[in-house]
């Protein structure tokens, strides 16, 4: 945002602006609603879907009043809400229990048909986010570096390369364990067309049901987790730019 700001004329800047801001709304709309259909879940329909949507917008900004305690402490809520929603998916991938075997032969030697690129290039977007271009350079700049040492740069460069790879990795193993646990149930079946965000929770549970805690109610904790973390951290980009 900086860049752009000392780079194009001012006419330049304001359309770069809205447009970004624009992209963020979007992105935050779909977001917001995951949210709401995960409260609807876990209350049991109890709360309807607007009323999710208002939690989920209050709570937004509630937890970035944690700012002004420190950026590590907005930090460390965002890695308490991965990890909620990393655990969730990872325990729907264990309860389903797909072939090891099959799932290595896909990942080494993937395959797309022309039915499944729409499904490939939306886990692709969702992975590579646009606004994390301006949140993570923001985040960078908040750590105080002495930038007239030349090792101390290089070992914040060094750090910065292992958070980046470290936070890709979990993000292709979240994605992994919920495009696995969905193809492993509906791959190749009439119902694959008909499921969608608001019924998905429905169809897994009718699939396969759960023991301790239903795999629904697991979709959910992970889906509020993700809906949660995707809001606060496009709202966060949103007042950065």
């Amino acid at each position: 945002a900086e860049l752009c700001r000392g780079e194009y004329p001012t006419w330049a800047r304001y359309v770069l602006w809205s447009m970004a801001e624009l992209a963020l709304i979007g992105a935050d709309i779909q977001e917001v609603i995951g949210s709401a259909i995960a409260i609807q879940i876990l209350s049991r329909g109890v709360l309807p879907l607007w009323a999710g949507v208002i939690i989920t917008a209050s709570d937004c900004f509630l937890f970035l009043f944690l700012e002004n305690y420190g950026v590590r402490k907005l930090e460390a809520m965002f890695a308490v809400l991965i990890a909620t929603m990393g655990l969730s998916f990872a325990w729907m991938f264990g309860e389903t229990k797909p072939s090891g075997k099959e799932l290595m032969i896909g990942i080494l030697l993937p395959r797309l048909s022309s039915m499944t690129i729409r499904q490939a290039v939306g886990v692709v977007g969702c992975v590579i986010m646009p606004h994390n271009v301006f949140l993570h350079s923001a985040l960078v700049q908040s750590r105080k570096i002495d930038p007239k040492r030349k090792s101390r740069v290089q070992e914040a460069l060094n750090y910065y390369l292992i958070e980046s790879s470290v936070a890709l990795f979990i993000s292709f193993m979240i994605n992994l364990f919920v495009t696995t646990v969905f193809a492993k149930g509906f791959y190749g079946t009439e119902k694959a067309n008909n499921i969608g965000l608001v019924n998905a929770g429905q169809y897994l549970q009718e699939k396969f049901g759960g023991g301790l805690l239903p795999i629904l109610y697991i979709w959910g904790i992970g889906l509020l987790a993700a809906g949660q973390s995707s809001t606060i951290t496009g709202t966060y980009a949103g007042q950065l730019i």
